[in-house]
């Protein structure tokens, strides 16, 4: 007598997506009623579920719904669920890796959480990460500077956040120092440390003086020796790593640059 059995097959992926988009239309059926009834507040938490539902088979679809619960919150000040929107639609961007979206969607989360009282941890999260795309991917220097100190001074009036104001600070002076100031570079450092007279005996500090004297001295293996040793014990982060081969990369194709006794750069 023979048995017959059933064999297990794992769905494929058509009829999953399939299933997610039949299953997002209907609760977008169910956001328009909301609408025509004038309920908000239900609307817009349909329109976001839609969108969740909708990154599994298509992340373009989910941005368009996402947007749509912004619109709705927005209208009545829901500020912190419009800054997850925003966050939310970010995070899709960086998975598609459009970083120039990504960045702009992180200043947008950062604008509502700002507004919102209770959001402000996350408002320096979306804020930050603004600062590291648009800095990295659009070559947004200054203004990712300006960001990183402010967020490091705010970071000091926190007991809880104080020691987090060291990582903003080597930010900054990494960016000061791929711009090729060094003279704004050091002088930058030196606010850093009257602000945080902690910071003047740091490894952070004394990693960026360093690095400093090397791009002076266009000394590349002064210059490896430098971040592999730091490296060692405080491990670089992806966009720290990004920015160090970049000053690194124009150490073997620029001429040397020595600073006077006050600072300046030596022409002769």
């Amino acid at each position: 007598m023979y048995v017959l059995k059933k064999k297990n097959k794992k769905p494929s992926i058509d009829i999953c997506h399939n299933i997610w988009k039949e299953a997002s239309c209907c609760i977008l059926k169910n956001a328009l009623l909301h609408k025509k009834n004038n309920e908000t507040s239900y609307c817009a938490n349909a329109y976001l579920e839609a969108g969740n539902i909708a990154k599994k088979y298509d992340k373009l679809e989910a941005i368009k719904h996402i947007e749509e619960a912004v619109n709705m919150y927005a209208t009545i000040g829901r500020f912190s669920n419009c800054g997850k929107c925003e966050k939310n639609i970010a995070e899709i961007y960086e998975d598609l890796y459009d970083y120039d979206n990504a960045s702009k969607y992180y200043k947008k989360a950062a604008y509502y959480f700002e507004m919102d009282e209770y959001s402000k941890s996350i408002y320096t999260q979306c804020i930050v990460k603004y600062a590291e795309l648009n800095s990295q991917y659009n070559h947004e220097y200054e203004d990712a500077i300006s960001i990183f100190e402010k967020e490091a001074e705010k970071a000091l009036k926190s007991t809880l956040l104080q020691y987090g104001a060291r990582d903003y600070y080597i930010k900054a002076g990494i960016l000061h120092i791929v711009i090729g100031d060094l003279v704004n570079a050091k002088i930058s450092i030196d606010k850093y440390c009257m602000n945080d007279p902690r910071f003047l005996n740091s490894r952070e500090k004394k990693f960026l003086d360093n690095i400093i004297d090397a791009v002076t001295e266009q000394n590349v293996e002064e210059f490896e020796e430098i971040v592999h040793e730091y490296d060692r014990i405080t491990k670089l982060d992806n966009w720290k790593v990004h920015f160090l081969y970049k000053i690194k990369s124009k150490l073997s194709v620029e001429p040397n640059v020595e600073l006077t006794a006050d600072g300046n750069v030596d022409l002769t």
